[in-house]
């Protein structure tokens, strides 16, 4: 059984407890579970069976028991009895975005026995009408979810970087985030190394370009042995689950094995790393040799030869489109080792998992120089934010962290530094959460939306233009507020947007939470050939989602982002003195 299906199980339990109105403590240990078992570079099942599955932290004795009867049985007592108490209908209405377990369950107690396609079909005719658990607010989320399903299950303006047919329309098959696509070349690596005879293992196709949403993840291995040694390495991992790929007759591959649809682990031999890292993608097949002399010269220029420009994986679909020349390809485009500090992310002074100390130690640990603390501001009650009073408090724990910081930079530790910020709520007229003498003492501030999302165009131009003409306002944080595969966009015209930040030098965020990836590659380039600074920022909300930076470094190189193009290049002086309420 793989990761992600052993992950889902504890999902399910999770969820079908939350709808029981079980304490939280009851089921988060089971989130929690699932999220290490998607993130795991090895195989749980392995780990379950070599009896070290416990060791790992986050798995009690409790958990380590469930996955055993799992494996064995497909399923256990715990799940098998939240399946019987909850009904499978009033689960997926809580699998609607927008709708929680309370509000599932009042829908489905108003609605009665149904299938949830029942629900959302008459939702989507403009019934039911609200009345009894069902209010107006449901009835839009149900018809939109009706919509969503006439076009596939998906919000086709949530999907960008799918593929698409001629008409326009996502392709049936699996999408996978660039996190999960993380935790597969991960899964793939550890499983290639503990068999042996592979080695330079290496991700390759749409992952290492920097795709926002995948359809498979692809990782290489070369083979440097005997064909007989090979062969064996090919039935060992027929014999754990991996089927023969289509298209594996293809020069220079030896194998080409997939798994689960989603991954595939193509065998090399040495000399044929170089073209396969490159070719790897169907589209990138098929036009190589019309965008080069012929093979040959394919091959040297993917290896980067002494006589051809390397280019690298992030701009490699744009030469091939001819949008750019090979000579114009930049050779200082940012990198993960640019970044000196995170400008967005939180603590548990609002909805974080850790301490302000926690959080800038592991920054620290990363190679970073400073860390922003941009808690959620009032009146975002519901995530705890922070009004005048609990920032000051917080500027006060933050001198602490600082003290301890430099004691143990006096001790050999590298120099760091924390900075206060505020993600600050932007209200649904245009209004700060935090008024301007609160925001002038704090070092940079980043305004984001979360409320009032389906605004018209025109309301949001105009709440947008309040915000960013308030000279206090730093960065605007995941602008087009997207979270892929889940939510659409806002309708605020990215364009109007980017003018906006041109006109009052306001930074533009590239959130490198995988959800979200927002701005976009094709956003970035837009703000950056208009002149827009940009910032890559995680939104960590733990100590470990501080590792979702290389995600939005991917976004950033996709569209040509220059080290200069980044503000969190910058030391900490120089970036607040670059604020525009400093000129």
């Amino acid at each position: 059984m793989r990761n992600h299906e052993i992950a889902a199980a504890f999902d399910e339990l999770a969820d079908r407890l939350a709808l029981q109105d079980e304490k939280p403590f009851r089921y988060m240990a089971y989130r929690a579970a699932s999220k290490l078992f998607r993130s795991l570079g090895e195989s749980v099942q392995q780990r379950s069976q070599s009896g070290t599955l416990i060791e790992l932290d986050g798995v009690g004795p409790a958990i380590d028991e469930k996955v055993r009867e799992l494996l064995a049985t497909g399923t256990f007592p715990a799940l098998d009895t939240a399946r019987a108490a909850v009904p499978d209908a009033m689960l997926e209405l809580n699998r609607i975005a927008g709708i929680g377990p309370k509000s599932a369950q009042k829908i489905y107690a108003a609605l009665g026995e149904q299938t949830v396609g029942d629900i959302v079909e008459r939702a989507g005719l403009g019934t039911p009408e609200p009345a009894g658990g069902i209010t107006a607010k449901f009835v839009g989320l149900l018809a939109a979810e009706a919509l969503q399903r006439a076009d596939g299950g998906i919000d086709p303006s949530a999907t960008e970087g799918i593929p698409r047919g001629a008409d326009g329309q996502p392709l049936p098959g699996h999408w996978i985030l660039r996190e999960q696509a993380r935790s597969l070349v991960r899964q793939l690596t550890t499983e290639l190394e503990t068999l042996g005879q592979a080695t330079d293992i290496t991700p390759s196709g749409a992952y290492v370009r920097g795709v926002e949403i995948l359809t498979a993840v692809t990782v290489l291995a070369t083979v440097d042995a005997p064909a007989p040694a090979a062969a064996a390495l090919v039935e060992q991992l027929l014999a754990r689950g991996y089927e023969h790929a289509p298209e594996t007759a293809r020069s220079p591959l030896l194998a080409g094995l997939a798994l689960d649809h989603v991954a595939q682990v193509d065998l090399v031999t040495p000399s044929g790393i170089p073209a396969l890292v490159v070719l790897a993608a169907p589209a990138v097949r098929a036009t190589a040799e019309d965008q080069l002399p012929g093979p040959t010269a394919w091959i040297e220029y993917a290896a980067g030869s002494a006589d051809a420009h390397l280019v690298p994986p992030e701009l490699r679909e744009q030469v091939l489109a001819g949008a750019l020349t090979v000579t114009d390809v930049p050779d200082d485009l940012v990198r993960e080792g640019h970044l000196r500090g995170e400008l967005h992310a939180h603590s548990d002074w609002s909805d974080g998992h850790a301490t302000i100390g926690e959080m800038a130690r592991a920054a620290r640990a990363r190679g970073d120089e400073y860390f922003l603390v941009t808690d959620h501001s009032a009146p975002y009650a519901m995530v705890g934010g922070l009004g005048e009073e609990r920032l000051l408090v917080q500027a006060d724990e933050i001198a602490r962290v600082n003290a301890a910081l430099a004691e143990e930079q006096s001790a050999g530790a590298p120099p760091f530094r924390v900075l206060q910020g505020s993600e600050v709520e932007i209200t649904a007229d245009g209004s700060l959460g935090l008024p301007d003498h609160v925001l002038e003492r704090l070092d940079w501030v980043v305004a984001s939306i979360h409320v009032a999302q389906r605004q018209s165009a025109e309301q949001l131009v105009a709440r947008m233009t309040r915000v960013i003409e308030n000279p206090l306002v730093d960065a605007i944080g995941h602008p087009t507020s997207r979270r892929m595969l889940l939510r659409q966009r806002t309708a605020l015209p990215i364009e109007t947007l980017i003018a906006l930040a041109v006109e009052h030098d306001v930074v533009l965020e590239i959130n490198a939470n995988a959800e979200r990836l927002d701005l976009d590659s094709e956003q970035a380039r837009m703000a950056l050939a208009a002149g827009v600074r940009l910032t890559i920022n995680t939104d960590a909300h733990r100590t470990d989602t501080l590792d979702n930076r290389e995600h939005g470094i991917a976004v950033a190189r996709r569209a040509g982002a220059r080290t200069g193009d980044v503000v969190n290049t910058l030391s900490a002086d120089d970036l607040l003195a670059s604020r525009r309420r400093e000129r």
